[in-house]
């Protein structure tokens, strides 16, 4: 059943008030130059743009009462912006133009207007946000100048006459187990433990030093997020860059252990004698920042603002078997949030046994840390507890869930399931999206 077109039209009003309207128009299309050109036939159009929706209405309020609802009209008019309900357009927000008010005797109780509307569109002013990554690396670079001189300090105070070499030896092999595990291009100017005990007290600033060039290598050759190709064998950053290449996964995983490494340092045998002791204090507080420097530098690197993309439609098992869905990496919050209490507490525990001005380089370290990975953390997915209905392969089970068969991977790894093919009907940790 068609519907009369004259009942369609809405009562006009503007800030509600009522009046009626003879004629109205709008520009349409885009706006833009028309280029001509001598010895041409043809014109060039350059379009600039869509034409700003100015709304012109030729309007009247008619009656015995006009003149007070022409200054309830008027007054609307003076705030300056308001609802505008057009007869054939509909509700809109707007702003007042410049408009005309007509009276005319032989026209007897009307009151005409010329009324112009522009879009009511808000303002998008520029927003400040603080590179939370960036500060953790300024952060860690005070931390580390705070390091340095605090163990060449302690250091300069020891008699390296009277320390025991072998009881330094057995306080230092843990640190160089650290060492070979989390700094091993420094293990080229020391092969062994022994040799790290001689440079230890032969040249004491010499450790000092090698982890000062160690970091200023690895911050020129870090990469974010970098490819495997970006990698150089021997480079200090090679390894860090190979977390990089992994992703949000590879990047949580390397700081974790980083973290784990700094805390279990205060757990290492005590030495004999207060020389010896120094000495072994002084370089287990340095690996034990250097640890922390390191694993702030490579959080510093995931940015903060990806988002995980949504796919309009599902692809077939098929479809996806020759040629994979391709998602944007997002990290999982919860992996994020547990790095950042574990993180807090490691550098609490340090900051107990530090001085006033090494306790301030720690605490703004972690305050910085603790920004980052809430930002990293806000931009993830959080983790749901999912139990299937029946025993299903890991391939079917992403696919129901992600709409991506090749996720099947993460769900085995997150929940260590024994076999990618059974899929025991168990509360399961799975990512949101």
């Amino acid at each position: 059943m068609t519907r009369d077109w004259n009942k369609s039209l809405l009562p006009a009003s503007f800030a509600g008030v009522k009046f009626w309207v003879s004629k109205s128009n709008v520009p349409v299309g885009r706006k833009g130059v028309l280029h001509e050109y001598p010895q041409r036939d043809e014109a060039y159009f350059e379009s600039l743009g869509r034409q700003a929706q100015t709304h012109v209405l030729s309007g009247f309020i008619v009656g015995p009462d006009c003149f007070q609802q022409r200054d309830r009209l008027l007054e609307a008019l003076a705030k300056g912006a308001g609802e505008l309900l057009h007869p054939w357009l509909g509700r809109m927000r707007v702003k007042v133009g410049e408009c005309t008010l007509t009276h005319e005797r032989s026209s007897g109780g009307v009151a005409s207007f010329e009324l112009k509307f522009h879009p009511d569109v808000p303002l998008k002013f520029p927003t400040a946000r603080a590179n939370t990554g960036q500060q953790l690396a300024q952060a860690s670079q005070s931390l580390l100048d705070s390091a340095l001189a605090r163990y060449n300090a302690a250091m300069a105070t020891v008699d390296r006459a009277r320390i025991n070499l072998v009881g330094l030896r057995n306080r230092l092999s843990g640190v160089y187990n650290l060492i070979n595990q989390q700094f091993k291009p420094l293990l080229a100017t020391f092969n062994n433990l022994t040799g790290l005990v001689q440079s230890v007290v032969n040249a004491p600033r010499g450790l000092g030093a090698l982890f000062s060039s160690y970091f200023s290598e690895v911050k020129g050759g870090l990469a974010m997020f970098a490819s495997p190709t970006a990698r150089r064998s021997g480079d200090p950053a090679e390894a860090l860059n190979a977390a990089l290449g992994r992703g949000y996964r590879g990047v949580l995983g390397s700081a974790t252990q980083q973290a784990e490494a700094a805390g279990q340092i205060d757990s290492q045998v005590p030495a004999s004698g207060k020389d010896t002791s120094r000495t072994a204090q002084a370089v287990a507080d340095l690996l034990q920042d250097a640890l922390l420097v390191q694993a702030a530098l490579l959080i510093a690197q995931m940015p903060a603002t990806r988002r995980p993309g949504v796919l309009s439609e599902t692809p077939s098992l098929t479809e996806q078997a020759a040629r994979p869905v391709q998602r944007d990496e997002v990290p999982v919050a919860d992996d994020v949030l547990a790095l950042r209490d574990l993180l807090d507490e490691v550098i609490w525990q340090a900051s107990l046994k530090a001085d006033a001005e090494h306790y301030q380089a720690l605490s703004l370290l972690r305050q910085h840390l603790v920004a980052h990975l809430n930002a990293v953390a806000a931009s993830g997915v959080r983790l749901l507890a999912v139990t299937p209905e029946q025993p299903l392969p890991a391939l079917v089970l992403a696919y129901r869930r992600f709409a991506d068969a090749t996720r099947a991977g993460e769900i085995v790894q997150r929940n260590r399931i024994l076999h990618p093919g059974f899929v025991p009907p168990v509360p399961l940790q799975v990512a949101q999206e």
